[in-house]
């Protein structure tokens, strides 16, 4: 984390404008350029090597995962160009297959899909480059988060841990089905209601894992949380498989970087905290809501039951340990 840290750095010597409302700096999950007073762009991209072994469901869950961002920042995804390595090895029906997952998903998210650009690799991978369209008064970002707030997630853990063991070959993908479901579903429903209730402060959780993706607003906005394990909702079955073997490397580095300033609960187990450091790909979105909110808005949310919805903790004074568990 803090190699990639240095790394990016080097994006300050990038000339800037003051229509830039956000880049790099403040980790959010897109870049915003403004338009006008009343419009701004959102951009953002995403791929990566396969996590299922189907070449249609893989480019669905891809595409998915793209997108995603533009629901985290409030906007609404218009426009995106394919990302796509691929060796000369891999059948054309194959990659036409990814392609055509990433259509589907596009299509149901209104995204217009207009070109993109291929490169031989030995490893496929394939994503999207998105722009999305929003209000900059409307900007859900990760330091608009407030005091004693609730925070609320809208989909349930555990799927980085489901694709390693598939991987590894110590589970089969075909029995964790919801697995599955919760990564092909977008996020625009869930952003849509944030925005009928005005809500300010997201992320989604993907690559940091929920403790990561949390860390990353309680800094931005200056607090810290306390959180009930008992209200994160977790895949039916990755208790079972929470087990070195099935802990990917990006799980271990996000415990190694991420597992500081908190305080744990004892009847927390090892298992259970790596679920909490867990990668997630096409994860839920996160939010701070209001309190006297919050009700009606998790109420809302739940009319996709697609989605968990679960008030998982709240924000409070910032202290030296940054997150908490009761």
């Amino acid at each position: 984390m803090e190699v990639l840290d240095r790394v990016l750095g080097q994006i300050n010597k990038s000339i800037s404008s003051e229509k830039i409302l956000v880049d790099q700096k403040t980790k959010d999950d897109a870049a915003v350029y403004k338009i006008s007073d009343d419009k701004a762009i959102i951009f953002t991209t995403d791929f990566f090597a396969p996590v299922v072994d189907d070449p249609f469901l893989f480019g669905q869950i891809s595409a998915t995962n793209a997108i995603s961002d533009v629901y985290a920042m409030g906007g609404d995804p218009t426009l995106a160009l394919n990302i796509c390595c691929f060796s000369d090895n891999i059948p054309e029906k194959f990659i036409e297959e990814i392609i055509n997952g990433g259509i589907s998903k596009a299509n149901e998210a209104n995204v217009i899909i207009a070109g993109g650009h291929t490169i031989n690799d030995k490893e496929p991978k394939y994503g999207l480059a998105v722009i999305g369209e929003i209000n900059p008064e409307k900007l859900m970002k990760l330091d608009n988060a407030k005091l004693n707030q609730d925070i609320i997630l809208t989909k349930p853990l555990g799927n980085g841990i489901l694709i390693t063991g598939s991987k590894n070959s110590n589970i089969n993908l075909d029995d964790y089905p919801e697995g599955i479901s919760y990564m092909l579903e977008l996020n625009k429903s869930a952003s849509e209601t944030a925005k009928e209730f005005n809500i300010k402060a997201c992320t989604d959780v993907t690559g940091y894992g929920l403790i990561g993706h949390l860390k990353n607003i309680l800094n931005a906005s200056n607090i810290s949380a306390e959180l009930n394990f008992s209200n994160i909702p977790i895949i039916d079955g990755i208790l079972e498989i929470s087990k070195p073997e099935n802990w990917s490397s990006g799980a271990m580095n996000n415990e190694k970087y991420f597992n500081k300033n908190i305080i744990w609960n004892n009847s927390i187990s090892l298992s259970e905290k790596m679920i909490l450091f867990d990668p997630q790909t096409s994860g839920g979105l996160l939010f701070t809501v209001d309190r006297d909110k919050s009700e009606a808005f998790q109420k809302k949310l739940s009319e996709n039951e697609n989605l968990v919805i679960s008030k998982i903790g709240q924000t409070i004074k910032r202290m030296n340990q940054e997150i908490k568990f009761v």
